[in-house]
């Protein structure tokens, strides 16, 4: 394989909220550097995005994009919309692209696929892994999304933006209120994805939040009654507040199950950035989800942004002292909590902070580190101390603290319509800021 291979292009379909495609959930280059950031890495046509509502997931399959996105990584290139990928792995993190390939060299044969690609860049319509977000519904409000991933940003959003004074944040705070997110509904791909079912390997829902989503719940009964399931993996990225019985009578028919639960910071920290969600009912559902199964993995899976990246360690803390039996079993977060990192919106990304606090996230980070000297799994492990240490030199990396007034106005305007003060619950950070 070329230097700058994945496996994405050749077995990978994914879907924005909006119907929007990506070859994937990372090739949206955000923090890559690129002018266009938040629409490099969608599949077009004639300048504009592939939408499933309106293409076939054929046309979509072997559209230009695809096709050149493959011939550039057979060349050893690397095509616009990877180049998160490549940053990341400059600075130690482990990619989506290198945790995908290790994924997925072991459950296909990715040598015999790419040999199927021709002079052009096609490959048979034989898809065994899909990215599928059937939405916008979500009944939360974390202060990293936008109307664009939660319905329920929709009314603060337009009540918001025209309190907001710095032009930078107004110029970044961008939503087309016309996107059509009941697109599953139209069209053809719920059926033709349907058909590709026979090939399906692995299914991801993320949101919105799928869970509350009934055409998540089709696809899982769908894929049951027709004796797919066995051979299928699921999994999710959720806020895991809803959880019925019936998705657990689904999901014992499935191969595995990964369940992503994202969980921010420990306690009133998590409240603030997932709002409304309350700290009882996280830590209460990641208790029920604690040995309901032999198929099903749990991992707490941490968005690290500039609000909590100095209290990632309490977070880490917490979920030891719980004597988890089946939550961040190794490889994830090395055996204790996920990690990624927030490069949308721009102003909540890590390197904005100062550099003082910088310096006080660092230190957190690092006497965290040390007092898992003896955690061998955790030390050696890629997800683990390596990630933990790849987030410090990302943060001190480059100074973009030109973006704190961007941020000050947004949680000026924020805390005024939520009654909320990060200065109080971010005690050390709103001395900086």
């Amino acid at each position: 394989m070329s230097k700058t291979f994945c496996p994405l292009p050749w077995i990978h379909l994914a879907t924005r909220p909006n119907g929007d495609v990506r070859v994937c959930c990372t090739a949206n280059a955000s923090g890559a550097g690129l002018e266009d950031d938040k629409t490099a890495g969608l599949v077009k046509k004639d300048g504009i995005a592939m939408n499933m509502r309106d293409h076939t997931i054929e046309e979509v399959w072997n559209s230009e994009h695809m096709r050149n996105t493959r011939l550039q990584m057979l060349n050893d290139q690397v095509p616009a919309s990877c180049r998160k990928c490549f940053a990341e792995e400059e600075k130690g993190i482990v990619s989506k692209r290198q945790w995908e390939t290790k994924v997925w060299e072991k459950r296909l044969d990715l040598d015999s696929i790419v040999d199927k690609t021709d002079a052009e860049g096609n490959l048979p319509v034989n898809i065994p892994y899909f990215d599928l977000r059937l939405g916008n519904l979500c009944q939360l409000k974390c202060v990293m999304c936008s109307p664009h991933d939660s319905s329920s940003w929709i009314k603060e959003w337009k009540l918001q933006k025209p309190k907001y004074t710095n032009k930078d944040l107004i110029a970044e705070q961008s939503w087309d209120e016309d996107f059509d997110y009941t697109w599953y509904k139209k069209g053809s791909f719920l059926d033709s994805m349907k058909d590709q079912s026979q090939h399906i390997k692995e299914l991801y829902f993320a949101g919105g939040e799928p869970l509350l989503i009934p055409e998540h719940y089709a696809i899982l009964e769908f894929m049951v009654d027709n004796g797919f399931s066995k051979n299928i993996c699921i999994r999710y990225n959720s806020n895991g507040l809803e959880l019925p019985d019936k998705l657990f009578a689904l999901w014992k028919h499935f191969q595995e199950v990964t369940f992503n639960f994202s969980v921010d910071a420990y306690g009133d920290k998590n409240d603030y950035i997932r709002y409304p969600s309350k700290w009882q009912d996280i830590s209460a559902n990641l208790h029920k989800l604690d040995n309901i199964g032999p198929n099903i993995r749990v991992n707490m899976a941490c968005a690290v942004q500039l609000l909590n990246v100095a209290y990632i360690h309490e977070l880490a803390e917490w979920k030891i002292e719980q004597k988890f039996n089946n939550i961040n079993v190794l490889p994830f977060g090395g055996g204790l909590i996920g990690t990624h990192l927030v490069y949308f919106p721009s102003y909540l990304n890590v390197r904005v902070l100062p550099q003082e606090y910088k310096e006080f996230a660092k230190n957190n980070i690092e006497k965290f580190i040390d007092s898992q000297k003896f955690n061998t799994e955790w030390n050696q492990h890629a997800m683990g101390k390596q990630r933990f240490e790849g987030i410090v030199e990302y943060m001190m990396s480059e100074d973009w603290s030109n973006k704190l007034p961007q941020l000050q106005d947004y949680l000026r305007v924020l805390d005024e319509r939520r009654g909320t003060d990060f200065r109080k619950t971010f005690t050390e950070l709103g001395k900086h800021i």
